[in-house]
């Protein structure tokens, strides 16, 4: 295979970025067509495709020319470029040059729009793609939130107020995440499908959150932006909480009473009564299928709730979820033992609906402190504000 001179313009890397998004970066730096480069590294499919849906592989030899096209080595090349590692390469014979577009697998990572002032940094105004194993990712530079679709300038621009609480957030669930490895992955999935029941109904959401969205009132809840940024602390939170349960469970050290009023604490700084059965219900069944837990046997006996819990349980697992929400949670969806999807949220209820809140009496225990007491729904326009923001 005969040798190529190297392309005039090299170009740095972006940390996670795609194939397909290095290669189109590399073709514009040297007034190339994408399609042109291509050509230089192998044969392949000619149909057009998008950077956002798609994948680009190589084969040994179609990597090797990329080497000598980029002027870099060939393991430098590896570990910039996720998808040019040995167990990406296509299969076929060791001489052949050749490429190929691919979709991502279901069970790995997606693939996301990655930040612009990175990208402008390094010389491309161009959109850049980047794998993530969440639908989403931080970027700690710029302090942006990226995920599969581009964001309304307003919803950015109002919800900038809030990045301080994402980005810390952010640096607990990595942290979280590097010491429980998959666990914690599964874990996070489990908070924020938990999450997702409360924030679908608004007689559930947590205070907290509505305290946040407040200044923002003409704002769309209804995409996962800025809906996650609402809802993120509290998830990241969750999920130590989950495990802390499991450690301790597995490790034969679990005092189930001891677990319980941590957590109801942590619900009364967020405002909310988790003695409360419909509240409860997430935790509860996770729960249930936790203590079941053993090496042969991951999930429980199936679980069948109260009548009333059940109609609650149906009314927060959406049958159908909106075409542009269903990609965003499709890999943290399967992880989950749990059934929520983020689905609704407040933007597309009725207005009626968003006034529909728990109507709550708080009541003062010796030992346990303040809790709440659940009052019936009042009749239409006989509502009353809120005890939990009289404060």
């Amino acid at each position: 295979m005969s040798a190529l001179r190297a392309l005039p313009v090299k170009i740095r890397f972006l940390r996670s970025e795609t194939n397909g998004s290095y290669l189109q970066r590399l073709a514009w730096a040297n007034g190339l067509q994408i399609a042109e480069l291509l050509n230089r590294l192998g044969s392949g499919p000619a149909q057009p495709v998008r950077l956002d849906e798609v994948e680009l592989y190589l084969s040994a030899a179609a990597l090797e020319r990329l080497s000598q096209l980029t002027g870099r080595p060939v393991g430098c090349l590896r570990q910039a470029l996720r998808c040019v590692r040995e167990e990406f390469l296509l299969a076929v014979p060791a001489s052949r040059a050749a490429w190929s577009w691919r979709s991502p697998a279901p069970e790995g990572p997606c693939v996301l729009r990655g930040c612009h002032r990175c990208a402008a940094a390094k010389g491309t105004l161009q959109p850049v793609f980047i794998w993530s194993w969440l639908p989403w990712q931080i970027c700690w530079r710029h302090g942006c939130w990226l995920d599969a679709m581009p964001q309304p300038e307003d919803a950015r621009a109002a919800l900038q107020a809030c990045m301080p609480l994402v980005l810390r957030a952010e640096r607990q669930r990595l942290r979280f995440e590097r010491r429980l490895g998959p666990t914690g992955r599964i874990l996070f999935a489990d908070a924020l499908s938990a999450c997702a029941y409360w924030w679908n109904n608004p007689r559930l959401s947590l205070p907290v959150w509505i305290e946040r969205q407040r200044p923002f009132p003409a704002l769309d809840y209804s995409a996962p932006f800025p809906a996650l940024a609402v809802i993120y602390p509290e998830v990241v939170r969750l999920a130590q909480m989950f495990a802390l349960w499991e450690r301790q469970h597995q490790g034969g050290q679990l005092n189930p009473d001891t677990w319980e009023r941590q957590m109801l604490w942590l619900f009364r700084s967020w405002g909310s009564p988790l003695e409360v059965d419909e509240v409860r219900l997430p935790v509860e069944m996770w729960l249930h299928r936790h203590r079941s837990h053993t090496v042969v046997k991951t999930r429980g006996p199936r679980w069948r709730p109260p009548h009333a819990m059940a109609l609650a349980l149906a009314a927060c697992v959406p049958v159908s979820v909106p075409k542009a929400v269903g990609p965003a949670q499709a890999v943290w969806g399967k992880r989950s033992c749990l059934p929520f999807r983020y689905a609704r949220g407040m933007g597309v209820l009725r207005k009626d609906r968003r006034r529909d809140i728990l109507h709550l009496r708080p009541l003062y225990d010796p030992v346990e402190g303040t809790y709440w007491e659940m009052l019936p729904q009042p009749l239409p326009g006989r509502e009353s504000p809120d005890p939990r923001r009289l404060c």
